[in-house]
């Protein structure tokens, strides 16, 4: 059970920290893309998930 935890929270962090690279990436690209508010949130919510992350697991 805790590894399967550990196993499904770590591709989590992948996922996340994939879709983050894109999305400033995205947003580095093309100044002119201005994100809606939604988007924004989004970001902040996985910026901080990513960071619980990686204190659990010790990756700071």
């Amino acid at each position: 059970m805790v590894f399967s935890d550990a196993r499904r929270e770590l591709r989590e962090l992948i996922q996340i920290v994939a879709e983050t690279e894109r999305y400033d990436a995205t947003l580095a690209a093309d100044r002119s893309i201005a994100p809606h508010e939604s988007a924004v949130a989004d970001r902040q919510r996985k910026e901080l998930r990513k960071a619980q992350l990686m204190a659990k697991y010790e990756l700071v």
